[in-house]
């Protein structure tokens, strides 16, 4: 087991390229702490030259499977000494690529988006895969910020882009604080004709969404609920500034 950080792996690897900039690399140490020594399954979507694979691969050192996917026929040529990797070469948001995914692993702990970066297909890659992610796993944004960028299909004003999108997740959050006002289809009519929104954002999967400079994470829900801020709790038996509270204690 490697005890080296992300970042200290990355800097120091040889053998195959990665690319990261390198405010994602501390942060990836803080958020993938907890999954470090778990005998996980990963996705990567959008490898290039396969680096980061090799990253995974060392970081995650009792992982039990790492798929790397690429639309890039040269990706062919990749080869690992770690029976753990695999590398899918397909465009992963096409029913025969998603397959063939799926055929090597069916639920995921952790999914990077490092695709094409093309808001659309950020979009279907999310619809696709975010089912896929394990109760309390993550799916990954990364470079986000092309998403503000025409060129990319986004753009600051775009009520179309995937960052729109995932800005309207963060009120589908705390529905239950205005999901008698307006139903979530209504409010995703924007990306969804009426009655064909899909059934895991209606369930409640989303558990939280945390916005970075270039990197979008998606949390998913140990359970599907929209019941989310949990049972008041009032504890202690002083209340001389608000006795009122008192009625609160169960």
């Amino acid at each position: 087991m490697s005890h080296l950080s992300i970042e200290q792996i990355h800097r120091q690897k040889m053998g195959k390229v990665s690319d990261k900039w390198s405010s994602y690399l501390p942060f990836y140490d803080e958020l993938f702490e907890n999954y470090r020594t778990q005998n996980l399954n990963l996705l990567e979507i959008g490898v290039q030259n396969g680096g980061s694979l090799e990253t995974w691969k060392t970081f995650f050192s009792n992982a039990n499977i790492l798929i790397g996917c690429d639309i890039d026929q040269r990706c062919t040529n990749l080869q690992y000494d770690d029976p753990r990797v695999h590398v899918v070469v397909g465009d992963a948001n096409q029913p025969e690529t998603h397959d063939r995914i799926t055929a090597l692993c069916k639920d995921f702990d952790i999914v990077i988006d490092d695709g094409s970066h093309l808001s659309n297909d950020i979009l279907n890659s999310f619809m696709n895969y975010f089912p896929m992610v394990k109760p309390g796993g993550l799916f990954i944004v990364e470079d986000a910020h092309t998403l503000y960028l025409n060129d990319w299909g986004g753009g600051v004003l775009n009520e179309f882009s995937a960052y729109s999108f995932f800005k309207k997740l963060v009120d589908v959050i705390s529905i239950q604080f205005w999901g008698n006002e307006l139903s979530v289809d209504a409010y995703f009519r924007t990306f969804f004709p009426i009655g064909q929104m899909p059934s895991f954002l209606k369930e409640g999967w989303v558990e939280s969404i945390e916005f970075r400079n270039s990197i979008i994470v998606i949390r998913k829900s140990l359970k599907a609920t929209h019941e989310k801020l949990g049972e008041r709790i009032v504890s202690g038996t002083d209340a001389i500034v608000n006795s009122e509270i008192l009625q609160f204690r169960k």
